[in-house]
């Protein structure tokens, strides 16, 4: 069974910014309804259950903010991200009091909206985690730029093949947890074989020799069920 994309209400007004983001955002795996005015989007959030809410805070008619207290009424779990040019204090407080459990201000990169989302989705909905896979992802003394394929550390950058970032992506957004050696196969190698087990376990050895820098960071592998991508934090810090 296909796994369920996680959905998306964007309330934006932007005739520009709106469509943009509906594109980046369905590029990266979620299902977009976009509303350009709050009162239709209500109507589209009772008729639908949304995984997160990205609500622009100056809409035409109804504000953004009344929007997230309409909704508020009855529902205190769904998520909802403001968006907003404002970066007072004053205008980030009311949205919070609104009923918002994050606030961006514009102009903002679809990477830093998509890690905002899939904070609050790892929050709210965990079973989503593995499906909306931040680009940008911090372990130990690394940085993992996924797009670029770049490992970054004080003392290098190391650049990866595709199949060595997509399997530490999934190693990376699972910190500490353990990833089915079954599903690191069929989601970058397309088939779970001998074969490809084999291959599998030499992109493993060289992301351990890319990741020596760091004593407190280790792939390791765990007896009949996959790897884990294990951080001392407490002796990293």
């Amino acid at each position: 069974m296909a796994e369920k994309m996680p959905t998306v209400l964007l309330v934006e007004d932007d005739h520009q910014l709106g469509p943009m983001l509906k594109d980046s955002l369905e590029l990266k795996n979620y299902r977009v309804d976009l509303e350009s005015r709050a009162e239709r989007a209500i109507q589209l959030f009772l008729a639908e259950k949304y995984d997160i809410i990205l609500l622009d805070v100056m809409l035409p008619g109804m504000s953004g903010l009344d929007f997230a207290k309409e909704i508020r009424k009855t529902d205190f779990k769904t998520p909802i991200l403001f968006m907003s040019a404002k970066d007072d204090d004053k205008d980030m407080i009311q949205a919070f009091c609104s009923g918002g459990d994050d606030y961006i201000v514009k102009p903002f990169s679809v990477t830093e909206l998509s890690l905002r989302i899939y904070a609050l989705l790892r929050r709210s909905k965990p079973n989503f985690a593995e499906t909306v896979m931040p680009e940008m992802l911090k372990f130990g003394i690394f940085t993992f730029d996924y797009p670029n394929r770049v490992l970054c550390s004080d003392n290098e950058q190391v650049n990866l093949t595709k199949k060595e970032a997509d399997v530490l992506r999934m190693l990376a957004a699972n910190v500490n947890n353990v990833v089915k050696r079954e599903k690191v196969l069929t989601d970058v190698w397309g088939e779970n074989d001998y074969f490809m087990g084999r291959s599998m376990d030499v992109y493993i050895a060289r992301l351990r020799k890319k990741l020596a820098d760091d004593q407190n960071v280790a792939i390791i592998n765990v007896h009949r069920m996959g790897f884990k991508l294990e951080v001392n934090e407490a002796a990293s810090n």
